[in-house]
């Protein structure tokens, strides 16, 4: 598969992913069905990967309906109806069924429970639309977000899980980690047991990312911005928002081929960079990372539970949607920040008094728990 690039982001480091995606495709232009199962964090590159897809697609000839979840208040079906009942380019989409679903859902209630009878009808005009669309040839159904997708969507899907791969479809549901959604939660178990392909999207290594951001620069860049790249843990958006934002601030001087970031004048839209990736959090999750920030980048839950003032079950029940969403991740009996641009964000979102009480807790807390004296004594130094 060949890998077309963005002007806001090149692809890079997915070749593994992109043969997997090109090997599944094929299968489907010889008359096959799959099913593929695309997870990562917010920002490491689904949608790219999508794109890709969508460019080998059309070079083979093999049309693709994509539709996008749009999270609370979304309409029944909405996620199927953006993939589906949208205009496609050079088709006639005008059949009975089209016709039929289209006015029934204009008539649906909010609530399943109210025209249960409604509903059953719909679940069974959209599985009859994917179950069929193959007699017309090869096609690629992509469903984006579907961890935000409405809860008539996910029955559907877990529906349809049961009798396997839609035929001459190769259908492709992207998704981040959401702890104990559980009409998610049967979705993927449905699918993983009816054979689907799961990718998961891991954060890009150290040369990739370097390798992006010069892509974007068109030039080698020099060790302070390699710096801070390094602290985007390898997540194409961020390193993307990290390139831009100096170049925004104008703190980027090109010598000799080179590139490198010079002065501070850009910490502060950094630290905006770092928080608006994390805002889809919650303010209760972000208030538990931004305690968590004044430990360092990786901590103990019984010292953040100390800290914290509250039961280690607690903290647990908050981080569980960092862990997720992969803002943190365990080493051990650790959790460690995936991003240290993320971390010092929610930092210095602390104003100073919670900064010094935190500190203070901090030391206490730490202290009791047998850390190095050197340690307590920084956290009491930040304390005064």
């Amino acid at each position: 598969m060949t890998e077309p690039t963005s002007p806001t982001r090149p692809l890079v480091g997915r070749g593994a992913e992109l043969d997997d995606l090109d090997e599944l495709l094929s299968s489907v232009a010889t008359g096959g069905g799959a099913t593929v199962l695309l997870e990562g964090e917010a920002g490491v590159g689904r949608t790219r990967l999508v794109e890709a897809l969508q460019g080998t697609a059309e070079l083979l000839g093999v049309e693709v309906r994509l539709g996008r979840a749009v999270g609370p208040g979304a309409a029944p079906y909405a996620l199927l109806t953006d993939a589906l009942l949208g205009p496609a380019p050079g088709r006639d989409d005008a059949g009975p069924v089209v016709a039929e679903l289209t006015a029934l859902l204009e008539v649906l209630p909010p609530d399943r429970a109210d025209a249960p009878a409604r509903f059953a009808r719909a679940d069974e005009l959209f599985a009859a639309l994917v179950r069929r669309r193959g007699e017309q040839g090869p096609w690629v159904l992509v469903l984006e977000d579907v961890h935000l997708a409405d809860t008539c969507t996910l029955h559907l899907l877990a529906s349809l899980a049961g009798e396997g791969a839609l035929p001459q479809a190769l259908t492709v549901m992207t998704l981040r980690g959401v702890p104990h959604r559980t009409e998610l939660d049967v979705v993927v178990a449905g699918w993983t047991r009816a054979g689907a392909r799961y990718l998961e999207l891991r954060p890009l290594g150290p040369a990739a990312t370097v390798e992006l951001a010069q892509r974007l620069l068109n030039a080698r860049i020099g060790p302070a911005l390699r710096g801070v790249l390094a602290t985007t843990g390898g997540n194409p958006r961020l390193v993307v928002d990290v390139v831009r934002t100096a170049e925004a601030c104008g703190v980027l001087e090109r010598s000799g081929g080179v590139v490198e970031a010079v002065g501070t004048g850009w910490l502060d839209e950094l630290d905006e960079v770092g928080r608006a990736h994390v805002q889809h959090l919650g303010p209760q999750v972000l208030t538990m990372l931004a305690q968590a920030s004044v430990l360092g980048g990786s901590f103990v839950v019984g010292d953040l539970a100390a800290l914290a003032g509250e039961p280690v079950t607690e903290c647990w029940r908050t981080l569980r949607h960092g862990l997720a969403a992969g803002v943190v991740h365990a080493r051990g009996d650790r959790l460690v920040f995936r991003h240290d641009l993320v971390r010092t964000a929610l930092y210095a979102a602390l104003d100073e008094g919670q900064r010094r009480s935190l500190h203070a807790r901090a030391a206490w807390a730490l202290r009791a728990a047998g850390a190095p004296s050197h340690v307590v004594a920084a956290h009491l130094e930040r304390a005064r």
